[in-house]
């Protein structure tokens, strides 16, 4: 038989880590994920109560790189070389040592597993800058393949954060987790959330807030940008004019004649038989009060 050359020997050795060369990213239709931004090793423990002793279960998660190899005598009574996440269960009992119940490889690349792909699956009724799922695989447990559902839930204020345990079914070889963190959240402009309305900024117009468009984006051509507008400004004045009139003029009244109460009003006949010329121009009389017509 034959021996492969040198060359395909090394082009089988390039092409074998492959996958261990991912660089964190996924994409979900328009919406970039970064997970570059949680590269580290994250742990956590749970506990349930197993009378007379307590379970606890440890998670070691490393999504970029594979978990670092275990440093003690016993490699067995850790996951093997190339695991992403790891979960071992010991039995607890008061004044004993924590005894070794399992050892799960859930994902990585592993020997004699499924092959270890990422993905990122939508989640019913939310987008993803609110949610979406990270799939997991490549663990094997005796004989039941393993894979993990993380629920990645976007949270800008999220940091160093760890995901929480929803559900193990060992049947199935399923760990289901949830993650909220600010790494969930997609990195591309597209898909981020609308900023809130304290966030706009003012346009190339110098406009503030809305900038002078209407509420489809179209530039507002009457220009609404918030300010008070040609209208706005011609009834300010008229009010601040006809203020002005009567301050004035009660004050002129006040300080001449020494005028007080109704006497100080400006014009005070003018505007006392204001009311009945308009009701005698909508009468089409055109008279005054005195019920005088014009002649002519």
């Amino acid at each position: 038989m034959r021996s492969p050359s040198r060359a395909a020997v090394l082009a089988l050795a390039v092409a074998t880590p492959a996958l261990a060369a991912w660089d964190c990213s996924l994409s979900l239709g328009s919406a970039h994920l970064n997970l570059a931004q949680v590269d580290a090793v994250h742990s956590w423990e749970t506990t349930v109560q197993t009378p007379p002793s307590v379970t606890k279960t440890r998670y070691a998660l490393s999504l970029c790189s594979a978990l670092p190899d275990p440093s003690s005598s016993a490699p067995e009574d850790d996951c093997p070389h190339g695991t992403r996440l790891c979960m071992r269960a010991f039995s607890s009992r008061l004044g004993l040592e924590d005894r070794l119940l399992s050892v799960v490889p859930v994902a990585g690349e592993l020997d004699g597993g499924p092959a270890f792909e990422p993905s990122a699956k939508e989640k019913d009724g939310e987008k993803a800058d609110q949610a979406w799922v990270l799939e997991l695989g490549g663990g094997k447990y005796n004989g039941v393949e393993q894979r993990a559902r993380i629920e990645m839930r976007c949270d800008p204020n999220a940091k160093e954060t760890s995901p929480t345990v929803e559900d193990y079914d060992s049947k199935a070889g399923v760990l289901s987790l949830k993650w909220t963190t600010f790494a969930a959240c997609p990195t591309n402009s597209d898909s981020r959330p609308p900023p809130s309305e304290g966030d706009n900024k003012p346009d190339d117009d110098g406009g503030g807030g809305s900038g002078g468009r209407d509420q489809d984006g179209a530039r507002d051509p009457v220009g609404h940008s918030g300010g008070l507008g040609f209208f706005g400004w011609f009834l300010t004045l008229l009010v601040v004019a006809f203020v002005a009139y009567f301050a004035i003029g009660s004050y002129q009244n006040y300080t001449t004649y020494s005028a007080t109460g109704w006497d100080m009003i400006p014009h005070r006949d003018v505007w006392r038989d204001l009311p009945y010329v308009v009701a005698d121009l909508f009468k089409g009389r055109g008279g005054s009060r005195n019920g005088y017509s014009a002649l002519g």
